[in-house]
């Protein structure tokens, strides 16, 4: 069932459940509530009781804090108490909500917006299991517009296949349901892993790891987004050099269709994806950073290798602990320089890596190659002490490899803990950080301004919240944030427009 839910004057709003202070501050009174930030608005969204009905509302607010749109949905006869946490999403690019009775668990009410909370649809009691079903149990999948790609794999006792299928949504006025479209096979030996790093409405592309053979390396695939036809195959590794070039993230160009690749370089010796076994041991202190071009039909024009001092490895008592970088931000500059974002992880336990520190370098361009122009490196979380708990059973900060063979879903993949919300340069170019802190037994959450002092590394809080209550932050600019905070009994909530 599709219905229109029901919008609410925006001045009414205003008078009756929020208000502006000062301009700079909105506070709002709102049950069990939560903020996403979207497209460059802040969505708040949680519950009002009226007598016994119980009634979700949704605001949108701009970047400066003024109030844009507005909603509210009748659940009945019902307490935020009868509910699970609600579910919120922004998956094919609206907004998704769900409603799931605590004593109902197989049943879910799904409310859909578009960004101007406008209702899409409505649908109630259906089945929980059934939501999302291809996007919940597969961990390689990638979604542009109404399409979904999703990479699976088919094994048998001699070989893994690898397929990548794209489905699109049938209709948005229902719970997600998708359509086949293509399927296209990639070779039945030796794929060790495969992942869509960029789509569009022309083009899809892959990273595939061939770890023996005859085309043992790391390519780049592009494909044909209609008809899922190969359309070219590059190699990261040049030919005859054996190394793995571990692949972290790209920049496509939409108009020239050119692409740059960044990622690591690491000995055979290192790590073998076969054997599934590592050696860190000996990982040098220069870690091998390459950059990959390719022109607009794929093929490699320029392949370029660079070294960056990392902290050398270090051994306390039996432990041996290694460094090792993963890129998390790439992008092109107007002088045709990348802006690189890498965290810095250190390795103390098998197939364990704990965050350790960030650091922004950027590569500029010269006749024939790149040079790197690297902020001063600091240990940013020198100052916040115990920021990363080594106890057992925290995961908070940490990436798990299944096992040594995983190492390169490390280097690309997402973490599931939000630790680094941003780093930059200030005007000196000294590089800050903001990290947030979760301590999983008490419940606590802080998020701190670490920043280059006079001597050493200062820090500042942020936001801090205890257990019940929900602290959100926004970086909006380079030094503007918006920040989300509810009461400890999370009846009402406060917004805020800072500055560094």
């Amino acid at each position: 069932m599709c219905i229109m839910g029901k919008q609410i004057n925006i001045l009414t709003a205003l008078l009756v459940m929020c208000i502006q202070l000062h301009g700079q501050h909105v506070k709002c009174q709102l049950l069990s509530a939560h903020a996403l930030y979207f497209r460059g608005t802040i969505y708040t969204y949680g519950y009002e009781q009226k007598k016994d009905l119980l009634l979700f509302k949704c605001y949108s607010y701009s970047q400066s804090l003024q109030l844009k749109d507005s909603t509210e949905f009748s659940l009945g006869r019902h307490l935020p108490a009868d509910y699970l946490a609600i579910r919120a999403d922004t998956l094919h690019d609206v907004l998704n909500f769900q409603f799931q009775l605590s004593d109902q668990k197989s049943l879910v009410t799904l409310l859909r917006l578009n960004t101007s909370l406008q209702t899409i649809c409505v649908t109630e009691n259906f089945d929980a299991n059934h939501v999302n079903s291809l996007a919940l149990f597969d961990s390689e999948k990638y979604y542009y517009g109404n399409d979904l790609y999703v990479v699976r794999a088919s094994e048998d006792s001699t070989h893994k296949q690898y397929y990548l299928s794209k489905f699109s949504v049938k209709t948005m006025t229902k719970p997600f349901e998708y359509d086949f479209k293509w399927q296209y096979a990639l070779e039945r030996e030796h794929i060790h892993k495969v992942s869509v790093i960029y789509a569009d409405r022309h083009v899809i592309i892959l990273y595939a790891h061939v770890n023996d053979g005859i085309k043992k390396g790391q390519w780049i695939l592009r494909l044909n987004a209609t008809t899922g036809e190969l359309i070219k195959g590059s190699k990261l590794n040049a030919k005859n050099d054996n190394r793995h070039y571990l692949y972290s993230k790209a920049v496509y160009d939409t108009v020239s269709k050119e692409m740059a690749i960044i990622g690591s370089i690491y000995p055979t010796a290192m790590i073998d994806f076969k054997q599934q076994t590592s050696q860190f041991t000996n990982l040098s202190t220069l870690h091998q950073l390459f950059l990959v071009k390719t022109d607009s039909t794929g093929g490699v024009t320029a392949r370029i290798e660079k070294p960056l001092a990392l902290p050398p490895p270090k051994k306390t008592g039996s432990v041996f602990t290694s460094f090792h970088l993963k890129v998390e931000s790439f992008s092109s500059q107007k002088d045709s320089s990348y802006m690189v974002w890498a965290d810095i992880y250190e390795q103390s336990a098998p197939n364990i890596m704990a965050y350790y520190s960030s650091w922004q370098f950027s590569l500029v361009p010269l006749e024939l190659s790149y040079s790197v122009k690297a902020a001063p490196f600091y240990v940013a979380t020198k100052p916040l002490v115990n920021f990363i708990s080594f106890a057992k059973g925290d995961s908070y900060g940490k990436f798990y490899l299944a096992d040594p063979a995983d190492y390169d879903r490390f280097k690309y993949a997402r973490p599931l803990n939000r630790v680094v919300i941003k780093t930059g340069l200030d005007t000196l170019h000294n590089q800050y950080y903001i990290l947030k802190k979760t301590d999983l037994l008490s419940g606590k959450q802080s998020i701190h301004y670490v920043f280059p002092g006079k001597k050493e590394l200062e820090k500042k809080v942020l936001l801090s919240s205890e257990k019940g209550q929900v602290a959100e932050l926004y970086f909006t600019g380079e030094s503007t944030y918006i920040s989300f905070i509810t009461d400890p009994f999370n009846t009402e909530f406060v917004l805020s427009l800072n500055k560094l």
